[in-house]
């Protein structure tokens, strides 16, 4: 059985159209391991937006939300509210990178995040809500469940900067409280410059086509794996540094 980094790679160079360099251009494309929607007999109705109908899923939601689809996802009906939550890759650096003018030194501060993106994608983004708790569930789809439902949807591999921007300023706020300005702002830099790469990596990982053996085709590789076959594991997405003593590792494999 060909390893799913093979086929979602495949995917991609079909999608763009790029030439496939090896023999296995027959092979079954990564498309094919995502399910099938029949917008018949499908627990939500997909012709409706979503983020008010997981709740009801109950016990059935964790089974469902872990089975990717090949379809973009309306989250509200509400136009504003919709556009809210969508962003195109290029806004990240767009909207953050001007604020990188500080001369600090925020190498401190990149490693600090490492941790917080560990932290946040394994005991917030997959939390795993109680089955008879419609707003939990709620909550874990508008956060991270919609991303594992149909992890092609492109405009949603990012952090849209409206939304962050509320848990960035937080973060920035509570810095200056707790250390000095100076310092504080050096490890605010340093985690946001860390947060733009996470960013911008994640959306790479599911649309680039990494040199086989270089570290972003390992990374792609355990990422892909985390999705289709070990979704309580592999939590690190720009490194997979912290997996190891919070023992959350994928078994190694040969891609």
């Amino acid at each position: 059985m060909r390893s799913s980094f093979v086929l979602w790679d495949e995917t991609l160079r079909q999608r763009k159209k790029v030439p496939e360099s090896t023999t296995e251009e027959e092979e079954t494309s990564a498309i094919n391991k995502c399910s099938k929607v029949d917008d018949e007999t499908d627990l939500v109705d997909w012709r409706k937006p979503l983020a008010w109908q997981v709740g009801y899923l109950g016990e059935k939601y964790d089974t469902w939300v872990h089975q990717p689809v090949d379809r973009p996802i309306r989250l509200f009906g509400n136009d504003f509210f919709e556009a809210n939550t969508k962003t195109s890759w290029y806004m990240v650096p767009i909207v953050w990178l001007p604020l990188y003018s500080f001369p600090f030194i925020f190498m401190f501060g990149m490693f600090l995040w490492s941790f917080i993106e560990y932290c946040i994608h394994r005991f917030v983004f997959h939390m795993r809500p109680p089955a008879h708790n419609y707003y939990l569930i709620t909550l874990h789809f508008l956060l991270h469940g919609q991303h594992h439902k149909s992890p092609y949807d492109g405009s949603r591999l990012v952090f849209p900067p409206s939304l962050a921007a509320i848990v960035i300023g937080a973060f920035y706020l509570i810095l200056q409280q707790l250390l000095p300005e100076g310092l504080g702002t050096s490890l605010f830099v340093g985690g946001l410059c860390g947060y733009v790469v996470y960013d911008m990596i994640h959306y790479y990982l599911h649309y680039g086509s990494p040199r086989k053996g270089s570290y972003l085709y390992g990374l792609k590789a355990y990422h892909v794996k985390h999705h289709f076959e070990h979704q309580r594991a592999g939590f690190g997405i720009t490194t997979t540094f912290w997996d190891y003593p919070f023992n959350t590792v994928i078994p190694e494999q040969t891609f």
